[in-house]
């Protein structure tokens, strides 16, 4: 017996039905933000702190891509436990994140030419500056 491999095109399938899933943890829930109300404050590896529009403007990319139904990102509201969790995660660096945010990894689709370049490296600040210890 054979193993059958799937084409790309099974696996973006795979991938935008799972963006598809809603975060039902977050769903009537406010999140309370106040550990992270200076947020803008702190600077990642580069040095360039993310502005409070840039914090909330992640937040929303966050959820909207449904981050959180794979990933733990606290300060998101980001509860899933299929892909690796971000909070606590000391081996992130912004490129690293943005590297596969970009071109996917495993299970996770790519979101490369579906999000702008810009929005890809303020998302991965944001992660990077913004995971809980």
């Amino acid at each position: 017996m054979t193993a059958k491999t799937f084409g790309k095109g099974a696996l973006l399938a795979l991938g935008l039905g799972a963006m598809a899933v809603p975060v039902y943890a977050a769903v009537g829930q406010e999140h309370d933000h106040s550990a992270h109300e200076h947020a803008g404050e702190a600077a990642d590896a580069s040095g360039e702190a993310l502005t409070a529009e840039q914090v909330t403007a992640s937040r929303a990319l966050f959820s909207t891509y449904s981050c959180g139904a794979c990933h733990v990102l606290s300060d998101a509201g980001g509860n899933g436990h299929i892909g690796p969790a971000l909070d606590g995660n000391d081996g992130l660096s912004v490129d690293y994140v943005k590297q596969i945010v970009s071109n996917g990894q495993g299970a996770m689709p790519s979101f490369g030419g579906m999000v702008s370049d810009e929005e890809i490296d303020t998302l991965s600040r944001y992660i990077v500056q913004n995971r809980a210890d």
